[in-house]
């Protein structure tokens, strides 16, 4: 019995020696580099094994017959090979395609830069836009230390290549927003109305930009909103211009936002000195209310409305009569911004919004009554398929009801306009390293009487791990700007640009150098008396930009240098020339360090403007004076404690440190024997503020 028992375990180890097939080889990828860790297996059995760092891999089975072997690893996609397994050992050469991921893959990228907490290739987080030192949390003010964009002076908004400020537009979730600074004192430029609190990304456009946007032919600045918040808080800001107060509601599946402030620059200004002589100090009071509620797992609607009022009057000098002038401006801006988007299925996703913006503004100059009111109504809907891995194709259609009304000493003028758009883009991935995006965008004006088509295409080609190379085209066009649409209509105003970007992305560093050329049509110029459609002009430069955070443990800095070259011909001037809004040069270095031991955020930045031209009617050449250079050094600290145990962030923000003598511009009188320097508003600028967060140890608003 024993010696059977033995041989029946002999003969049953031999067969099990002779049925079993080893499965061995190599695994490369499409390069032929060898990869490790590859999970290989044989379906439908527990037979396998990972590849080593050489990539090899081997194991035994017991199957027969036609199978299946699996093989996936991070990074790179699930594939698999059919087999037929007899008795005879198998060796493969398996070959692994990579995946084609967000995070390894080259994107459009040209005339762009993206700011957001987890935005990819971002260059800006949320935070650094609200602490740059001089900004003063205006998201404006920051996106001027990007290359591409000028330092507004004495007129509010983004100058960007050349362009002037009603070249740029402002989205916020995909909406336009037609006023989006508070307002205006004459030759000072104003901060926007928007927090960056309110946005967990942004896009700065300098030129190239999608199909999907339109009426801006120079930038775009797209704004996209923070989702629910993660808890109930309340913030308080106790500034030396006034207070706000915020409160965050969190429900289970919605959030309600209502907050409300009051500024009052008067105190301020009795200690800073202005160069305007105010009568009364702005003084500006509002309130926002938000509403944020999930749809589903991947459906978010979305509800802003906001509401502010200002006043101010001063007496600026008359430089034809030497004497002075008095202003007046009495503001009300309301604005209601409502988005929806959602997720149908895997392939399909629907964004839809409606907005409605309305500004008005009243007062006196000197002795003449004036009021002006812009009202703006939009929708739009957005659909988008996507396909293959990462392509989609994108297709909608907006429309926008814009009416401007205008008094002055009892005489009105007005005009309606509708305007309606299509819009279809594609952005196609041919592989992981080169992607092509195709858009065409339709516009119809029913005050205009005219119709355009503008194409509009990007090229992305990675060459480097971290590195890639860009290009875009594009036709853009707007509206001439409501001053005188107002007076007549006109044709649509057009621009061509042409950019070639090179940079090199890490999570840690950031460089790119890009050059571009614009070239302008059709834009509004006064010849004789008469408005036409007859400028023109060029812009054409290079900028650079690096960003490090991580040679230096707790500092990061960024430098951005930006060339421009550029004529126009259009408004009311006789000739091609370099217009006054334009710097030569344009350089600013930012730098912020967190100092640990001291709890505080150190943040400065410097910035540089060659100087600009200025019209001397004492010369014959148009434009050909210029100012002196532009120097600014500003400096903001933020120091992070508790107040009554409440996380609690004192901050102190100083500009123009050194008192730099900066001029804007230079006003002549009609005879040109006296002139008025235009300054900025004071020489140096301070604020100090304590902000707190209740509910939350981080800063919330």
């Amino acid at each position: 019995m024993k010696i059977f028992i033995l041989t029946s375990l002999f003969l049953f180890t031999l067969s099990i020696g002779y049925t079993q097939v080893k499965i061995s080889g190599t695994i490369t990828s499409t390069r032929g580099n060898l990869i490790a860790n590859v999970n290989i297996i044989l379906k439908d059995s527990y037979d396998g094994a990972t590849s080593d760092s050489k990539g090899q891999f081997e194991f035994t089975t017991l199957e027969k017959g036609p199978h299946t072997i699996e093989f996936s690893a991070l990074n790179f996609g699930k594939d698999s090979v059919k087999v037929n397994i007899d008795s005879k050992n198998l060796i493969l050469a398996l070959i692994i395609k990579e995946e084609i991921n967000t995070l390894h893959t080259v994107n459009i990228s040209a005339g762009s830069f993206i700011t957001g907490d987890k935005q990819k290739g971002a260059v800006l987080s949320s935070l650094d836009i609200a602490t740059i030192a001089g900004a003063r949390a205006d998201v404006f003010a920051a996106m001027q230390t990007l290359p591409g964009a000028q330092t507004s002076f004495s007129e509010s908004g983004l100058f960007v290549r050349g362009g002037a400020a009603s070249e740029t537009k402002t989205y916020f979730d995909g909406m336009l927003v037609k006023s989006a600074f508070n307002a205006t004192v004459p030759d000072q430029a104003s901060r926007g109305r928007l927090s960056p609190f309110l946005f967990k990304g942004t896009s700065f456009s300098a030129g190239g930009y999608s199909a999907q946007y339109g009426q801006a032919l120079s930038s775009t600045l797209i704004l996209e909103s923070t989702d629910l918040p993660e808890k109930t808080t309340t913030g308080i800001s106790l500034l030396t211009v006034g207070a706000g107060l915020d409160q965050n509601i969190r429900l289970k599946n919605s959030a309600i936002t209502v907050g409300a402030y009051y500024y009052n620059l008067k105190p301020a200004y009795s200690v800073i000195k202005q160069q305007n002589q105010y009568i009364k100090a702005p003084e500006l009071i509002g309130g926002n209310i938000q509403y944020k509620a999930k749809t589903s797992e991947t459906g978010i609607f979305k509800f802003y409305a906001s509401y502010a009022k200002t006043n101010l009057s001063l007496n600026s000098t008359d430089v034809n009569f030497d004497s002075v002038n008095y202003f007046s401006n009495n503001n009300t801006n309301t604005y209601i911004n409502t988005s929806y988007k959602e997720y149908l299925n895997r392939n399909w996703k629907i964004e839809a919004g409606a907005a409605y913006n309305k500004d008005s503004n009243a007062g006196m100059m000197a002795v003449n009554s004036y009021s002006r009111e812009d009202d703006m109504a939009e929708g739009r809907l957005t659909l988008t398929n996507y396909f293959g891995k990462l392509s989609n194709l994108k297709f909608g259609g907006e429309m926008f009801n814009t009416k401007r009304l205008e008094s002055y000493n009892g005489l009105q003028r007005y005009y309606n306009d509708q305007l309606s758009s299509a819009f279809a883009e594609t952005d196609l991935y041919l592989n992981a390293n080169v992607v092509a995006r195709l858009g065409l965008r339709a516009e119809y004006s029913s005050y205009l009487h005219q119709y355009n088509l503008a194409p509009r295409t990007s090229l992305g080609l990675k060459t480097g791990l971290n590195a890639q190379v860009s290009f875009a085209y594009g036709r853009f066009y707007q509206n001439p700007e409501d001053e005188y649409l107002i007076i007549k209509a006109l044709e649509f105003e057009q621009a061509e640009h042409y950019i070639l970007k090179y940079e090199i992305n890490t999570p840690f560093r950031n460089f790119r150098i890009e050059g571009y050329y614009k070239n302008y049509g059709k834009l509004t110029k006064t010849t004789n008396g008469n408005l036409d459609n007859s400028g023109s002009g060029y812009a054409k430069g290079f900028e650079l930009f690096w960003k490090d955070k991580k040679t230096i443990s707790n500092i990061e800095y960024w430098f951005s240098y930006s060339f421009l070259d550029t004529k126009r011909n259009f408004r009311d001037f006789p000739a091609l020339a370099t217009p006054s809004f334009a710097a030569k040069h344009t350089a600013t270095m930012v730098y912020k360090q967190f100092i640990s031991i001291l709890n505080t955020q150190v943040n400065a930045t410097y910035t540089f403007a060659s100087g600009r031209p200025y019209v001397n009617p004492n010369n014959l050449i148009y434009l050909a004076d210029k100012t002196k250079s532009y120097n600014n050094l500003s400096l903001s600290l933020s120091y992070l404690t508790h107040v009554c145990k409440q996380f609690t962030v004192l901050y102190l923000n100083a500009s123009n440190i050194p008192g730099f003598n900066n001029v804007y511009g230079y006003q002549y009188s009609k005879d040109g024997q006296n002139r008025k320097t235009i300054m900025p508003a004071s020489k140096r600028d301070f604020l100090i503020g304590m902000l707190i967060t209740i509910g939350d140890n981080t800063f919330v608003r």
